[in-house]
C-alpha cells in the first residue's frame, strides 16, 4: 500500500516536478542520465495513473480523462523541459560574471513560474475528474505524507 501512496502522490506532485525546475537541477531519473540537466523528470505517466486509479478506485471514465489531462500537458511539460534544459547548457559554458547569467536566471524564473501555473491547472483539472469522497481521500494522502516529511526533517 506503501508503494501506491507514493505513487500517486507522484503523480500528482511530480505532473510537473515544479521544484526541478526551481532548483534548476534535476538528480539522477529513471529514463534519463544521473545530473542529466534541468527539467521535469517524469517517471512513466501511465504507470503513474493506473496507481492513482487503483488507490482512488477510479472508474474507466475517471482513468481515461486523466489520461487524456495527463496528455493534453505532455506538449507543454516537454517545452518547459526543452528550456530548462537548453538554459542549463548555456549556464555551463559561462563564466560566473558573464551578463549572460542574469539573462538565464531570470528565464529560469519565469520557466519555473509557468511551470507552477502548469501544475496547478493539472491538478485542478484531475481534480475535477474525481469525487468528493476522491478528493478527500487524497487530500488526506497528502496530508499524511506532509506530516511524515516534517518528522523526518525533525526538529529545526
Amino acid at each position: 500500500m506503501k508503494r501506491n501512496n507514493a505513487t500517486v502522490l507522484a503523480l500528482l506532485g511530480s505532473v510537473l516536478l515544479v521544484s526541478a525546475a526551481q532548483a534548476d537541477l534535476d538528480g539522477p531519473q529513471r529514463g534519463g542520465p544521473p545530473f542529466g540537466g534541468p527539467g521535469f523528470g517524469l517517471p512513466n505517466a501511465g504507470m503513474m495513473v493506473e496507481h492513482m486509479a487503483e488507490y482512488l478506485d477510479l472508474d474507466d471514465t475517471q482513468i481515461e480523462s486523466v489520461q487524456n489531462i495527463m496528455s493534453a500537458a505532455e506538449p507543454e511539460m516537454q517545452a518547459l523541459r526543452e528550456q530548462m534544459r537548453a538554459n542549463h547548457e548555456a549556464l555551463e559554458s559561462l563564466a560566473a560574471d558573464d551578463p549572460e547569467v542574469q539573462n538565464i536566471a531570470i528565464s529560469n524564473g519565469e520557466l519555473a513560474t509557468a511551470g507552477t501555473l502548469l501544475f496547478v491547472r493539472v491538478r485542478g483539472e484531475i481534480d475535477a475528474v474525481l469525487t468528493a469522497e476522491q478528493r478527500a481521500k487524497l487530500a488526506e494522502f497528502r496530508t499524511q505524507r506532509r506530516d511524515r516529511a516534517e518528522r523526518r526533517k525533525g526538529p529545526r
